[in-house]
């Protein structure tokens, strides 16, 4: 095993760790340690809690598996068929999509029935610009590579620069989206001026624990030597190194 091998697996193996971290950390944050603890479909404070743990399973966690997934495949040495790899990519993100509805069902669920005022707030703003272009990002990336594979050579791979460029943008909009969003949860839902209440502690480790999976996958986008580049060509195209 080179160095670079051994570099990348420690990195996926930190982001894993942190990652799970993270999912544990926000459900016990909304099971134990918010203003009105616990999980239910009533449309009371039970519904709003899952909208932080299922973003931060969609949108982060998975999300950021399937950004790295051509490079796993191609570091394991897996012998798998280019639409089959594509394919895999496909579901983590048509995944983090579906699970990311289902936590925006749930606030504004939370705020209808409360009769609150909805889409105030910054994060509020990002976070539904974010999952429209996640959204465009998954379907155009499904035409154009998986099925059926639209346009010249030329143009997919010009789209498949633009496919890479945005998927690494539009996951460091939904980190910056999570962190104001567990900011909004830390003032309204946790914080209390005469005490340092325990749910701080799980809040701040599960913010942690986030950045940590993020700075991982980041760096395995970002580094040269972790580009799928063993990966086989696709027919269609004249070089296809899918950097998702």
């Amino acid at each position: 095993m080179t160095s670079t091998t051994t570099g990348f697996w420690v990195l996926v193996t930190l982001a894993e760790v942190s990652g799970l971290a993270a999912l544990i950390l926000v459900g016990v944050l909304g099971g134990k340690h918010v203003k009105d603890p616990g999980y239910g479909w009533d449309g009371s404070l039970h519904t709003f809690n899952y909208h932080p743990m299922l973003m931060s399973l969609g949108f982060i966690f998975l999300y950021g598996n399937g950004a790295i997934a051509f490079r796993v495949i191609a570091t394991t040495g897996i012998n798998l068929a280019r639409t089959t790899q594509k394919l895999i990519h496909f579901i983590f993100q048509a995944s983090a999509l579906i699970v990311a509805i289902v936590a925006l069902v749930a606030v504004f669920k939370y705020y209808d029935k409360q009769g609150y005022q909805d889409m105030f707030s910054p994060h509020s703003w990002i976070a539904i610009i974010a999952t429209g272009l996640f959204t465009v990002q998954l379907i155009g990336g499904f035409f154009f590579f998986l099925f059926p594979k639209w346009g010249s050579s030329s143009l997919k791979a010009s789209m498949l620069s633009l496919h890479v460029f945005t998927g690494k943008f539009i996951f460091i909009m939904m980190i910056a989206t999570a962190l104001m969003g567990l900011t909004e949860v830390v003032i309204y839902d946790i914080v209390k001026p005469e005490e340092f209440p325990s749910g701080l502690i799980v809040a701040n480790m599960f913010g942690l624990c986030m950045l940590l999976f993020c700075g991982c996958i980041i760096t395995i986008l970002l580094k040269p030597q972790y580009q799928a580049s063993s990966l086989a060509k696709d027919e269609t195209i004249q070089m296809e190194i899918h950097d998702e």
